[in-house]
């Protein structure tokens, strides 16, 4: 028997979790944009019937949009650096860059690599 076992069981489990899982980051990422393009929408037909002195809330809304995308497509990007797809970190980066990004992290959300829950565990030592 160890003499810290909780200490060993706390090591053990190092690298076991992943930071961001494909679930978490595809529909944080959806659900913002589809925020943001709501809000883009009621701007354009608030400023379209000329009304004047548009929310600032509008705004504060694709503000705080555009920083939820950015933060989970990051953290697919890295998710999928981690799982050693390089052809969907590639391909998830390029759509982004050229403005489709919803369009690849769908395409992720609905086909990408799993999560690998793969736990290796040794047994124990003799003593």
């Amino acid at each position: 028997m160890a003499p810290f076992p909780q200490q060993r069981e706390r090591a053990g489990n190092r690298g076991t979790r992943c930071g961001v899982s494909k679930q978490l980051t595809t529909r944080w990422y959806i659900s913002a944009w589809i925020v943001s393009a709501i809000a883009w929408l009621a701007l354009l037909a608030t400023t379209h019937n000329h009304q004047d002195g548009t929310s600032p809330a509008f705004y504060l809304v694709l503000g705080a949009g555009a920083i939820l995308m950015l933060v989970f497509w990051i953290g697919a990007l890295f998710r999928l650096a981690q799982l050693n797809s390089w052809g969907w970190f590639v391909a998830v980066l390029f759509l982004q860059l050229i403005g489709l990004g919803i369009v690849g992290m769908v395409a992720y959300a609905l086909a990408g690599p799993e999560d690998s829950t793969t736990v290796v565990t040794r047994p124990p030592m003799a003593t």
